[in-house]
């Protein structure tokens, strides 16, 4: 097990984290970022699977949020405003009249200091920020503390805290391309997604949710598991509102907040697990090739997904969602878990 801090050729601060399997977590204190994730695949080859830009100058400023932590609100807020308790808070768009991800002074701009630490059978990095003004006119000041754990279980665990002393909303995930078969050429098409819902929210204008939870149906029936390419070709309404793929939030069942994704290729399984209500399944329908990757390739359509595990945002301005307003007083405390594991038709082919 290795936990390292060093200063990368950009001049940035990057922490290296290493457990004893071949699993390798590469991040910039800035943004607490991603940048490199190294999985072994079924035949033991070790590759990267996540998203890397050759120019790791550009993950704070990228409109990919490639890596990044993103808050303190993730997603789309309508009209870049809300009101509570009378008052209405005014943000600042990034995304046409609405913000994204808490516009251009989230947390994916932030410099955090790291602090690694070793243990037995797990390394990993604490990244913290002491009680601060929220940014972009969010009210409150906030604190909070967010854990990047690898075990020697292949598991990439993720862990938030925050509080607050003032009511503030507050929702984090982390914005990590993921493609198992670690081709960047390669389309996500071949991938199989599994997982249990209430629904989705349906997606309006602006890729802004209306608020409406529609079932399971066609491309977004995914309990007995799905092949992403299915969904592309679907016609779906909401695949074409969406630009030609996924980029919706999705309930996860109570006590089955579960997510599988396997790739045939490398017989890599992706197994998620969280406590957050929800996820905004997002399958790189804008990824347009501008992005130059450290492997020399580019960022293309379908070329890498998201899965980022959260509360959705749309509660402020919608009715009957979880809410994602924390008082004074209460823990913001949620923990997701990324574990990388072979698929079991890969097994049964290497014995």
């Amino acid at each position: 097990m290795k936990a390292a801090i060093q200063t990368g050729t950009s001049g940035q601060t990057e922490v290296i984290l290493e457990n004893d399997y071949g699993m390798k977590l590469e991040i910039l204190a800035v943004g607490a970022t991603v940048t490199k994730l190294i999985v072994p695949d079924k035949d033991g080859r070790k590759e990267n699977i996540v998203v890397s830009l050759a120019d790791k100058e550009a993950y704070p400023n990228d409109e990919a949020y490639f890596g990044a932590l993103i808050g303190p609100v993730a997603g789309r807020v309508k009209a870049a405003s809300f009101k509570h308790g009378g008052t209405t808070y005014q943000l600042t768009a990034n995304e046409g009249e609405n913000q994204l991800h808490s516009g251009k002074t989230g947390f994916h701009q932030e410099q955090f200091i790291p602090n690694v630490f070793e243990h037995e059978n797990e390394v990993g990095v604490t990244f913290t920020r002491e009680s601060q003004q929220c940014t972009d006119g969010f009210p409150g000041k906030l604190s909070l503390e967010v854990r990047y754990t690898l075990s020697n279980e292949n598991e990439w665990i993720l862990s938030y805290k925050a509080h607050t002393d003032e009511m503030t909303p507050i929702t984090l995930t982390n914005h990590t391309y993921f493609n198992l078969s670690g081709d960047f050429d390669q389309s996500i098409a071949d991938h199989r997604l599994t997982m249990e819902s209430d629904g989705y929210l349906e997606l309006g204008k602006d890729l802004l949710p209306t608020g409406f939870i529609v079932s399971e149906e066609g491309p977004f029936q995914f309990q007995d598991g799905r092949l992403l390419g299915d969904g592309f070709k679907a016609g779906h309404e909401q695949i074409k509102q969406a630009g030609g793929g996924y980029d919706h939030f999705f309930f996860l069942k109570e006590g089955k907040k579960v997510i599988y994704v396997t790739e045939p290729t490398s017989g890599r399984e992706l197994t998620v697990t969280t406590t957050q209500p929800g996820v905004t399944f997002y399958s790189g329908n804008g990824l347009d090739g501008t992005d130059l990757l450290a492997d020399g390739k580019t960022a293309q359509k379908h070329g890498a997904f998201c899965l980022e595990t959260q509360s959705p945002p749309a509660s402020l301005h919608h009715k009957g969602l979880p809410s994602i307003w924390l008082k004074p007083g209460e823990l913001y405390e949620h923990e997701t878990i990324y574990k990388f594991s072979k698929t079991k038709a890969s097994m049964i082919n290497n014995k």
